[in-house]
């Protein structure tokens, strides 16, 4: 398999191309430890299995001692496209790459952005699976019957809800544009991000940490970059999110309900995913609001994060 990497001074276990009983192909890779505890990762979208959202992975073994389980989603990177694929399709290629191939009955799991939907997909349908589960600037449901599937909305979210259910054709080609050109130079999805999603306090941070921000270039490329990259991201963005889930946030379980097993962790200067105190309430968990973070807060907190979630769960 071809890897876009910088020299990240942490252990590769592996790294496989699965064939799923389907005839999908899906990849995945495996860091640090082989005996660590496991933590299985869904990235936000535009990413796959070569991102470690953290400057620092050399403390996924030095300090946390895990095996880090990273996957390319549908159309990413080495994984075959799932055109009108649902969250719920998700949870049966998750189960059959921990049953078939990881040797796993159970294991924590982390996601960010667009990975919270296909994790709470997973603890909602397959809640024996998941010891443990961090949901890290958790985006909300658009479609569904509010308050109960939706947050409330406002002016532009009502704007952006309409424009996804009647508009999508419009939508397809005016990012399918933007993300072409990220394809094309995966530098300027950065510079954008930075520019144009991120908040002071993660622009300090990639800056700081200059040789992350050529990583996370690279690693964007690595997914996008495949022959159906730019669909992937529309997928995951968009078409995903044109009907209704077919869970709540309310439905989300774990083996073991005991010891606070499900975190949520959002930034208070995120304008991305701003409704963790919602999916919270749905959760009937308090979560963390950082207050002066905002969408990089799975880059700027990754440490608390897993520490955290090793915690919780046993």
């Amino acid at each position: 398999i071809k890897k876009i990497m910088l020299d990240r001074n942490i252990p590769i276990i592996t790294e496989q191309i699965i064939s799923l009983k389907c005839g999908r192909n899906l990849a995945y890779s495996e860091y640090g430890l082989q005996e660590g505890q496991p933590i299985i990762f869904f990235s936000g979208a535009g990413f796959g299995r070569h991102y470690i959202p953290t400057p620092f992975p050399h403390t996924l073994v030095a300090k946390h001692a895990v095996r880090f389980i990273t996957v390319d989603r549908p159309g990413y990177g080495q994984s075959s496209p799932h055109s009108g694929r649902t969250y719920t399709d998700w949870v049966g290629d998750v189960v059959e790459l921990m049953e078939d191939h990881l040797s796993l009955r159970e294991a924590r799991f982390l996601a960010h952005s667009a990975g919270t939907p296909h994790l709470a997909a997973v603890c909602a349908l397959a809640p024996d699976r998941v010891i443990a589960a961090s949901f890290v600037c958790p985006v909300s449901p658009i479609t569904g019957k509010a308050p109960v599937d939706r947050p409330p909305e406002n002016f532009s979210r009502g704007c952006g809800r309409f424009c996804l259910l009647h508009c999508s054709g419009v939508l397809d080609r005016i990012f399918g544009s933007v993300f072409q050109k990220w394809q094309d130079n995966p530098t300027k999805y950065v510079n954008d991000s930075m520019t144009q999603v991120l908040c002071q306090k993660d622009v300090a941070f990639m800056k700081e940490h200059a040789d992350f921000q050529v990583q996370h270039a690279a690693d964007f490329g690595d997914a996008v970059c495949a022959p159906n990259g730019v669909e992937a991201m529309l997928e995951d963005m968009f078409h995903i999110n044109q009907k209704p889930w077919e869970f709540r946030y309310s439905d989300v379980k774990t083996s073991n309900n005991n010891n606070n097993p499900i975190q949520v962790w959002w930034g208070g200067a995120d304008d991305t995913a701003p409704h963790g105190k919602w999916i919270c309430k749905q959760l009937g968990v308090e979560g963390e609001c950082i207050i002066d973070a905002g969408h990089g807060l799975i880059h700027t907190e990754f440490d608390r994060i897993v520490d955290a979630l090793l915690m919780v769960g046993s």
